[in-house]
């Protein structure tokens, strides 16, 4: 997905070639390309004065499966474009309403990406063999990839997963070093190269436990792993203090993993879950729509 041409390009470098009726669909997107990633069918039809078939005929002749999936890939070129434009800004955003953009578009264009790049097929093999194990490690090193480890813990114990992290790289080695057959580590990295994560990994396979990595593709962890669910996250912020949004790009890949989990679990775990709620009555009295623990 990561290496598909953008839409947008595509709608302006084959503009001149299209049939009347493409054309025009075309041309009411390139218009204003932010208000045509939220135009319903029936409104992109009738601005571009054709027929919904016509639409839909038009998104798969230009690659897309059909409308919604157009949609989203238009919407995910929309907000990385934006990215690089918004990555020239010549001074820091300093006032509330500065700073409340940038975050909110910096959290955007990282969801973007990583659904952008989203392999769905590792993402499953993942859930799979963390539903299979045994116990379940989480590591991470640094800001965002510790954090991300120990949400992983918190997300797959309510899952009744026998689950624990760590960012300690001694830790992590001597865990690594002590895992079984049935065991699973769960790795999380921005670039794919601590050497605590790496060292673990290899120490983890040869134990011959099942090593998962949500890292850059290509790096030397991905290549010490059972199965890496692929991820590069922009790391570009010209200014120091904002928040690296790297991280927003992980939980996304985490959520996935561990609702594939949780899908798989369902019936199993229901009981627990509700027995759980139950239990946390009695700390702060009835909440409807609470989730389990948070």
């Amino acid at each position: 997905m990561g290496n598909q041409t953008s839409l947008i390009d595509r709608l302006r470098i084959e503009n001149g070639e299209m049939n009347r009726a493409d054309r025009a669909i075309a041309d009411v997107i390139l218009r204003d390309i932010e208000a045509a990633t939220r135009l319903p069918i029936k409104e992109l039809a009738a601005k571009a004065e054709v027929s919904e078939p016509t639409i839909v005929r038009f998104t798969r002749r230009i690659g897309c499966d059909g409308f919604t999936d157009f949609k989203i890939r238009l919407a995910q070129d929309y907000a990385i474009g934006r990215m690089y434009i918004a990555a020239e800004r010549s001074s820091p955003a300093e006032t509330g309403p500065d700073v409340a953009e940038h975050v909110y578009e910096a959290t955007a264009q990282a969801l973007a990406n990583a659904f952008a790049q989203r392999d769905p097929a590792a993402m499953e093999t993942a859930a799979e063999l963390i539903d299979g194990g045994r116990r379940i490690f989480c590591f991470g090193v640094g800001g965002s990839s510790a954090n991300v480890a120990r949400e992983a813990e918190n997300r797959l114990f309510r899952l009744d997963l026998a689950v624990s992290a760590t960012a300690d790289p001694y830790k992590q080695r001597i865990i690594a070093s002590t895992v079984e057959t049935d065991d699973v580590l769960f790795i999380f990295s921005v670039t794919g190269k601590p050497r605590s994560l790496v060292d673990s990994a290899k120490l983890a396979l040869a134990q011959g436990a099942k090593v998962i990595t949500v890292t850059h593709p290509g790096s030397p962890l991905a290549s010490e792993a059972t199965v890496n669910v692929p991820l590069v996250a922009f790391d570009e912020e010209k200014f120091f203090y904002m928040p690296n949004r790297g991280r927003y790009g992980q939980l996304f890949v985490l959520d996935c993993i561990s609702t594939l989990i949780g899908a798989r679990r369902r019936k199993t775990v229901g009981k627990k879950l509700w027995r759980a709620r139950s239990t946390l009555v009695a700390l702060h009295g009835s909440t409807d729509s609470q989730p389990v623990g948070d």
